[in-house]
């Protein structure tokens, strides 16, 4: 008996009270590109506190949460805006202060979520052989070869409690499509133990079904879809729209001033930001409508 689909589109609040205080969250895309940042504002402005993120690669959405004081662990492979700042400001002066690090690279990220995956104990890994990144993960641990040759790594597994993922579209049932380079996001998809996707616009099934090629998480891997139009904001939405490399600039250069004593140019960009807006159409507008149309693919105004 086939049973029957229902829509899985929720509102952004809905969302946000999938994540709980504690949590360990992983966040999809890479480094300034198809990051779930409506989303993550909002779990910011709402105060989730205690959590544990994993990332592939990281950016300033990682930097805001870490300098509101919300994030007890990271696990990624970097935190950096590339040229805009090679190692963000809060990650590098407060990691291994006020939160923990779990040192990784992308490949033993990867065997993490596969033996998630698995559901393995664990997964040898050549990886980390050689490196000092045993020292530094203590959860990365030697491991005999059963069958006489040299000595691996034991990777533990990687479950999200919730993963946020950013994509193009969606149809209601919760069948998404990237439209582009998909990253770790199906990976992290399947490690979790719920799943959210923003997306740009909502599709029909039959928009969908034109290309199932093109679906890169099937509905039996989505717990909820939240429709949020220019969601990954200032970083970049594959084939929507570029990286706003000034909005984010405005954010390190504020956070840099925190360290060196000028503390309000920081507490102005959250508070405009993060804090003020009710909706993610009210941070739309504090962004302003020339700028975000500005960084539109097809050249903008």
């Amino acid at each position: 008996m086939v049973s029957e689909r229902h829509s899985v589109v929720i509102s952004m609040e809905e969302a946000v009270s999938m994540v709980k205080d504690g949590d360990i969250l992983g966040i999809g895309g890479f480094v300034t590109t198809n990051k779930p940042m409506a989303l993550l504002r909002s779990i910011m402005k709402e105060g989730k506190k205690d959590l544990a993120l994993v990332a592939g690669t990281s950016s300033i959405e990682v930097d805001m949460m870490i300098a509101l004081g919300l994030v007890r662990e990271v696990t990624s492979s970097y935190v950096g805006a590339e040229a805009l700042a090679p190692i963000l400001p809060f990650y590098s002066r407060r990691a291994g202060r006020t939160f923990q690090v779990r040192d990784i690279d992308q490949g033993t990220f990867i065997t993490m979520l596969r033996a998630q995956i698995l559901r393995l104990p664990f997964l040898p890994s050549w990886g980390p052989v050689g490196t000092t990144m045993p020292a530094l993960n203590p959860l990365i641990k030697p491991v005999a070869d059963p069958f006489g040759g040299p000595p691996l790594m034991a990777v533990p597994p990687l479950a999200p409690d919730v993963t946020l993922i950013h994509a193009a579209q969606a149809d209601i049932y919760g069948n998404v499509q990237h439209l582009g380079a998909v990253y770790c996001d199906p990976m992290l998809a399947r490690a979790a133990k719920k799943v959210i996707v923003q997306v740009e616009r909502l599709v029909s099934n039959e928009e969908i079904r034109k290309n199932p090629g093109a679906t890169t998480l099937a509905c039996k891997f989505v717990d909820a879809v939240v429709v949020l139009p220019y969601g990954a904001h200032p970083t970049a939405s594959q084939n929507y729209y570029s990286i706003d490399a000034a909005h984010i600039s405005s954010y390190v250069k504020a956070a840099r001033e925190f360290f060196a004593d000028s503390k309000e140019p920081l507490e102005e960009y959250l508070n405009k930001y993060i804090k003020q807006p009710e909706s993610h159409i009210d941070y739309l507008e504090s962004v302003g409508l020339k700028n975000i149309l500005g960084l539109s693919l097809e050249g903008g105004l």
